[in-house]
């Protein structure tokens, strides 16, 4: 397939970091005004980009290898610069230059995979702050001060990051704090329909998926489908964001290119010598627990001893870490897993360690954040087992019987800097904002031979509700 990566020139990018109180005062998700910012915000850190500084689009098999491609060429300034420290004198975390990116789920998606730098980076972690300028020094805006000698510092992007708020600060809607759109009023201006691929398809799907498995194809598969979210006033994505982060604090809320949401599942965040991942599967509606129960023991009971439920999450660990081993000399991964508690449903959950090869700190000459996500993508969580057996079915029950693209849907979303660091997350519990006025959903759900359709259909539904409250529809 036609990868366009491979040719698309670098910026030159350079960058100052310091110490600055959150620009209003106030918290991350308030930055958040006009619906282009990217996000990614856990527990009310995490960081925030503002306007753009470079931008990179890519689609086929080689997106991993021509963003990582793009991405050290913009980076070689910086980090040929012997003059720069690993860790700025003021302890904050070296996170520059940094780019935002999400990665279509599939190889033959026309979907564009993307990296985002923005100008400005907010950040904020362990009660400190900071803010990151980032320019290219080849832009016409600067490339003339560039050549002789100029490079950012903290004067000159305290100029620019006034006059960039006070270019948003009239289209910034009043932080109240509700969702978008509830009550009434919601449901007279939203509406929710199926998207391509419909409920009743869906079902019929599972049902081939099992047959599949039965007959031995394959042991798991992961089926998805979409809905769209229609609004008479164009779509509140600051107030939907700022709405996710609040409700779903322990989820890593995300931003980036019009893919918005809020996933509980790390693919893998590397810092420094150390990688973590997070694997999901196994789910529980919370609305199917009886009133008055203990939750946490209702859950443990009907999720830990549920075969089916076991031995789907088994797979995903095991699909992780049989692709992540080659790259560490150390790693761990619980044999028990625990049940994480989300607002809408619970998951059988395992945090995976490892300590990476090659890796001294930030000078990094083992793998960084974005080689290890095309190494662990797609995992079983999202694909199935085998990967390639699944993948290929999924391509003929999604793509080719309904014509749906997941696009960005399950595929990596996250950031990385310019030293091998990053995060990324899979990109679940979320939607992309097709225009001002609709938003496709997308959810999908683990099937093994136990699947029942109709049970799968309702997992759906559960996985969605986080979005569709955020928007302000009563799901």
């Amino acid at each position: 397939m036609n990868n366009p990566g491979f040719t698309v020139p670098a910026p030159r990018l350079a960058s100052c970091t310091y110490s600055a109180p959150l620009p209003g005062g106030n918290g991350l998700a308030d930055l958040l005004s006009t619906g282009s910012e990217c996000a990614w915000i856990r527990f009310g850190e995490g960081m925030v980009g503002l306007g753009s500084a470079a931008r990179f689009a890519t689609t086929g098999p080689g997106r991993f290898e021509a963003a990582r491609r793009w991405w050290m060429a913009a980076t070689a300034a910086e980090s040929g610069d012997t003059s720069r420290t690993s860790v700025p004198d003021d302890g904050l975390p070296r996170r520059s230059p940094l780019a935002f990116a999400a990665f279509a789920f599939a190889d033959d998606s026309p979907v564009d995979s993307v990296l985002v730098v923005p100008e400005f980076v907010v950040g904020s972690a362990q009660g400190r702050s900071w803010l990151t300028w980032q320019v290219d020094l080849d832009s016409p805006c600067y490339a003339e001060k560039a050549a002789a000698g100029w490079r950012p510092d903290r004067a000159d992007a305290e100029r620019r990051l006034r006059g960039l708020l006070a270019e948003t600060a009239g289209r910034k809607p009043d932080p109240a704090g509700a969702p978008a759109g509830t009550g009434a009023e919601a449901a007279d201006g939203l509406r929710l329909t199926d998207g391509v691929l419909t409920q009743d398809g869906y079902r019929a799907a599972v049902v081939r998926g099992v047959r599949e498995i039965e007959a031995g194809t394959l042991t798991k598969l992961v089926l998805a489908r979409d809905a769209v979210v229609r609004s008479a006033d164009p779509v509140d994505v600051p107030q939907v964001l700022r709405t996710l982060s609040v409700q779903y604090r322990d989820c890593w809320t995300y931003a980036v290119n019009g893919l918005i949401g809020s996933t509980p599942e790390m693919l893998v965040k590397v810092d420094g010598d150390v990688a973590r991942a997070r694997v999901l599967a196994g789910t529980l509606d919370r609305d199917g627990a009886p009133v008055g129960t203990a939750g946490s023991d209702y859950a443990r009971q009907l999720l830990t001893d549920d075969p089916k439920q076991r031995h789907e999450h088994r797979l995903a660990v095991d699909s992780l870490t049989e692709r992540l081993k080659p790259f560490t000399t150390s790693l761990e991964a619980p044999d028990e897993p625990f049940v994480l508690e989300l607002p809408n449903v619970w998951h059988l959950a395992t945090d995976v360690t490892a300590l990476l090869v090659g890796a001294e700190g930030a000078r990094r000459t083992g793998p960084g954040a974005l080689a290890l996500t095309e190494a662990l993508h797609p995992t079983a969580a999202v694909c199935g087992t085998p990967r390639e057996a699944a993948a290929a079915l999924i391509n003929r029950l999604e793509s080719e019987d309904h014509g749906l693209d997941r696009g960005l849907f399950a595929g990596p979303v996250g950031w990385l800097d310019g030293n091998g660091n990053g995060e990324f997350g899979i990109a679940l519990r979320g939607a992309v904002v097709e225009e001002e006025h609709t938003v496709r959903l997308y959810a999908g759900c683990g099937i093994v031979a136990a699947s029942d359709p109709e049970a799968e259909l309702a997992e759906t539904h559960a996985k969605m509700r986080p979005m569709l409250q955020a928007l302000g529809l009563h799901a």
